[in-house]
């Protein structure tokens, strides 16, 4: 399926240059995740899978095949993740093979669910019975079996889940919203725990060589609007993203935020006082990415925007003519890379997800 993309010449510098809001020799891939199940279709067979407490040869097989997909797609870079052991509660959906279900969906699979009602802290007493996670716990195994398999002009970023996410995680998203106001220090006291423990993964990030930037995904909004009050955020959420972002900065690296949702009222905090160097997560029910781009692209750096609805439900047509009218749009005036408006979820089919790469190839070799 790949023998129609161009031989890879990865050069990190053009992510760095697009994160500097330039315009480098042509518009980056920008991905928060590819599906396994997509992966695998793409490279003609299942992949090899993380077995339970593997050795480093295992991990150099598991991670090896997975950045050199990368690479053949065309990416300059690699996304590691923290592996921050957070316990919450979730729901599982099993979802298992139907008939004449196409092949990268033929893979049987959980789906796990936030329970947004009541989450595993509810009380003081729970909170202090909480396996708060050390430093120590945090896992970048599979983060360092990776960046050992970079190819040359490749490097990578570190992300990890974000303070609002993780905390809801915890406590129920509707738990921690009446705990803002029923019991604002307990939410807080979650907050802050989550936080620091994000700060330990992104500092060892920060001392490591091959990791360019810090990428946080932290979902803040939905639709119509923020998930809490833009207050809210300012006064509990952004000051440990303003942290992570002068970690990023102080280091010589740069901060990327992910967050889904109308987030339109902390946009200005996010530019002028967390000091983001790029927007991720884009959907066109909410501000298509031009829109976005016209209003904030001279300020911040801007990722992705192909809307996942139209990867998951449309045709390799109409995905190569959306892809063509958002790099028309978006790429002159530089500070752009092209990707999902969020990432390769396992339902995209796989010739959707190649129609809309295909088309930012086509686009370079034609400016």
């Amino acid at each position: 399926m790949l023998d129609g993309l161009p031989p890879p010449q990865p050069d990190v510098n053009r992510i760095k240059r697009v994160l500097r809001r330039g315009r480098p020799d042509r518009v980056p891939l920008f991905e928060l995740a590819i599906a396994e199940e997509v992966l695998a279709e793409l490279s003609g067979g299942p992949l090899v899978p993380l077995p339970a407490d593997p050795t480093a040869a295992e991990l150099r097989d598991w991670a090896g095949p997975r950045v050199m997909l990368w690479h053949r797609l065309g990416y300059d870079y690699y996304r590691v993740r923290a592996e921050i052991p957070f316990h919450r509660d979730t729901l599982v959906l099993e979802r298992r093979r139907r008939a004449g279900m196409p092949a990268p969906q033929a893979v049987q699979a959980q789906r796990h669910w936030a329970n947004e009602g009541r989450g595993v802290i509810q009380t003081r007493d729970d909170f202090d019975r909480y396996p708060w996670p050390q430093h120590r716990d945090i896992g970048f195994a599979q983060a360092e079996a990776a960046i050992a398999c970079l190819p040359c002009g490749m490097e990578a970023i570190g992300f990890s889940g974000g303070v609002l996410e993780w905390a809801t995680a915890i406590m129920g998203l509707e738990s921690f919203m009446l705990a803002l106001h029923d019991d604002p220090d307990l939410a807080r006291d979650v907050v802050d725990h989550v936080g620091r423990a994000i700060l330990d993964a992104f500092e060892v990030f920060c001392a490591t060589p091959e990791i360019f930037a810090i990428w946080l995904g932290d979902d803040m909004g939905f639709k119509t609007s923020t998930l809490i009050s833009p207050g809210h955020l300012r006064e509990d959420i952004l000051p440990w993203h303003r942290r992570y972002a002068e970690l990023a900065h102080r280091t010589g690296r740069f901060f990327i935020l992910h967050s889904c949702g109308h987030v339109e009222a902390v946009m200005p905090d996010l530019i002028d006082t967390v000091g983001i160097d790029a927007k991720h997560s884009f959907e066109d029910v909410i501000v298509p990415v031009e829109q976005f781009k016209s209003r904030w692209g001279s300020r911040v750096a801007v990722l992705g925007g192909v809307d996942v609805d139209l990867l998951s439900r449309g045709t390799p047509d109409q995905v190569r003519r959306r892809t063509g009218e958002i790099l028309d749009a978006c790429a002159p005036a530089g500070g752009y890379a092209c990707g999902s408006g969020n990432s390769i979820t396992n339902y995209v089919p796989a010739a959707n997800y190649l129609a809309m790469i295909q088309t930012v190839h086509d686009f370079n070799r034609r400016t």
